[in-house]
């Protein structure tokens, strides 16, 4: 072999032997390498992921704290005695006689992170009075609830009854705050306040009279005009007045509130009755619904909650009907 062959075979040798230790380092470096920068990336995505499950719990945490300054005791026993000596200073704050009004326990239900404790107020005196309880109870900062609310005609005249339950809520386990134990003030000659006339100016309780010949107040009228549709029209209360059900519909296209009663006709239906049980919130486990609106449309009956549209109802099956309904349902299912 000449000198020449020589030398192109160890090239040739030389160049493979480079060959062979680039793979050799491709799966001793290389390989490991992309392994871990594989890993790398996996651990910022979850390091994102636990970065934004951080500021969730802060900003939770803040909201929790904030709601937390707002309710009446960080213990369940001592905010339920505070919420009931509040609700009696109330009671007297605003010329109301203690005498006339009783307070029970609503009892306590337990929900994810919280407890629920409230009392049942009752009692009668002048209308404009109890609307002025109402009022200070609901402009209260404090967390709260007032629910159930029933007025009825007291055996004096210009007296009515008033039945509420005013609810709020105690966190477990509950942060350090200093709850605010002071007695809540509102004014009474706010135009917040004013909105409540409205009530008094209905009249519903006095009788009629000989003289009166004015045509009813558009609000009673049946909820049929050709320009509202279920999807304008909004539950925004479901009272009773003496002892009789009703349902406020909010028409938001012609910005007009409507009463309903049961019986009457509504839209391509009629009101069937306003079921005052208490059921699960539909779509909202723990919370409880305390009355809503029962529409027939032809054989079929439907719910819907307060704060709801007549589009957002949902249908009832024959066993999710109060009792008073089932005999209707089978009558109409009869041959």
């Amino acid at each position: 072999m000449n000198p020449r062959t020589r030398l192109l075979a160890f090239a040739v040798l030389g160049l493979a032997g480079l060959i062979i230790v680039g793979f050799l380092i491709k799966g001793v470096l290389v390989r490991p390498l992309r392994a871990i920068d594989d890993q790398i990336v996996q651990l910022r995505v979850k390091l994102n992921g636990l970065e934004q499950e951080r500021r969730a719990f802060l900003a939770a945490d803040s909201e929790v704290r904030a709601g937390a300054a707002r309710m009446f005791g960080a213990d369940a026993d001592e905010a339920e005695a505070r919420l009931g000596a509040i609700l009696t200073a109330q009671i007297v704050a605003v010329n109301l006689r203690e005498a006339d009004f009783t307070r029970m326990p609503s009892g306590r239900r337990r929900l994810p992170g919280a407890e629920e404790i409230g009392w049942t107020i009752q009692g009668e005196g002048p209308l404009p009075r109890v609307l002025d309880l109402l009022f200070v109870l609901q402009q209260d900062p404090r967390l709260h609830r007032l629910e159930s609310l029933a007025l009825s005609p007291a055996n004096e005249g210009g007296r009515v009854r008033v039945r509420f339950r005013y609810l709020s809520l105690v966190l477990k386990p509950a942060p350090d705050f200093k709850p605010v134990t002071d007695l809540a003030q509102a004014n009474l000659d706010s135009p917040q306040r004013h909105r409540y006339d409205a009530i008094m100016r209905r009249d519903l309780l006095r009788p009629m009279l000989a003289g009166d010949h004015e045509p009813p107040p558009a609000a009673s009228e049946p909820v049929q005009q050709a320009n509202v549709d279920a999807q304008n029209l909004k539950v925004v209360s479901l009272s009773s007045w003496e002892n009789q059900p009703e349902a406020h519909l909010y028409d938001g296209r012609n910005q007009k509130t409507t009463v309903c009663h049961p019986g009457e006709k509504l839209l391509d239906g009629e009101l069937a009755m306003v079921d005052y049980r208490p059921l699960p919130w539909p779509g909202k486990p723990g919370l409880l619904s305390y009355s809503r609106l029962i529409w027939r449309i032809g054989e079929e009956y439907w719910a819907v909650e307060i704060g709801q549209t007549l589009a957002e109802r949902r249908r009832l099956s024959a066993a999710e009907l109060p009792p008073s309904l089932k005999p209707n349902l089978q009558t109409s299912l009869s041959p």
